[in-house]
């Protein structure tokens, strides 16, 4: 008795049927506008390290100026609220990274508190 293998006829691979094509065009437009809404969110829910509270000028200035000698990386803010200057440094995503830095911050300067606060997105991907 011979052996026969079973034969092929159709030779042509199977194609994607035309609704696939449709659906996968309109779900890369749908990623594509919460791609572009994505990239418009600048802040986010984060920390940063207060590192002054008070009524004088200088002093805020002197402590801004050890803080960027000390740490580069960190970005400062300065608020003023009549007659009380705020200034804070960083923005932290993380609470674990916030507290890494505070912990350096607070041998430096013992006032520091560590802080809720709205972050730059960008500014924070900068900080190692």
């Amino acid at each position: 008795m011979p052996v026969t293998t079973p034969r092929r006829t159709d030779t042509r691979k199977p194609s994607m049927p035309v609704e696939a094509l449709h659906i996968n065009r309109r779900l890369d437009m749908v990623l594509d506008t919460i791609a572009t809404q994505n990239r418009s969110i600048r802040y986010a829910p984060g920390f940063r390290i207060q590192v002054y509270v008070g009524t004088v000028r200088k002093e805020v200035d002197d402590i801004r100026l050890l803080i960027s000698q000390n740490f580069p990386e960190l970005s400062p803010y300065l608020s003023y609220n009549l007659p009380t200057y705020k200034l804070k440094i960083g923005d932290f995503m993380r609470r674990m990274d916030a507290e890494r830095y505070y912990a350096s911050v607070r041998r430096l300067i013992g006032s520091a508190q560590l802080q809720a606060d709205k972050v730059d997105i960008r500014r924070s991907l900068l900080i190692k």
